[in-house]
């Protein structure tokens, strides 16, 4: 039995196909992981130049409800402040699909310890006024600091990874 020669090209070419279609798709999934690991690293430095601003006192009093709050201060608002402007960024970076579900979900977690604590509560009244713009942000901060499962709004990413 003999093949002709035109279908061994044809099964070639479509071989070739197929494995350069695999290969694309292995550098594509292998992008986005090395993106995401960037992302990762980027933004936890950002947030330790966060946390290395806001004075030691609150961020403790505001994990720790045994110890007593700091009162109310420009510096603890300006701190407070830049630290959800860090959430918003983030959050609209995770809507528009730019950070992964897997890694958006281990980030939220600590977003949410911190949201819910008293010091960011109390500072959240004096600079909620800053993302009046967004009220689906605002909607999602008063979720994370009250204990509830916000919502995923529409176009929200829902992808596994």
């Amino acid at each position: 039995m003999t093949i002709p020669t035109n279908a061994l090209v044809e099964l070639g070419q479509i071989g070739t196909l197929v494995i350069g279609s695999v290969g694309i798709c292995v550098a594509l999934v292998n992008q986005r992981r090395q993106l995401n690991a960037q992302m990762f690293i980027e933004f936890s430095g950002r947030f330790q130049e966060l946390l290395r601003l806001f004075p030691t006192e609150a961020w403790l009093a505001n994990r720790n409800p045994s110890q007593p709050l700091p009162p109310s201060s420009q510096e603890i608002r300006d701190c407070t402040l830049y630290c959800i402007q860090f959430i918003f960024d983030m959050y609209h970076l995770q809507k528009d699909g730019y950070i992964s579900n897997h890694l958006w979900r281990t980030w939220e977690r600590g977003i949410r310890y911190t949201l819910a604590g008293p010091l960011f509560k109390r500072e959240w009244e004096g600079v909620a006024s800053e993302f009046v713009y967004n009220q689906d942000f605002i909607q999602y901060v008063d979720c994370l600091m009250h204990g509830k499962e916000p919502r995923r709004w529409v176009g929200f990413r829902t992808d596994p990874h």
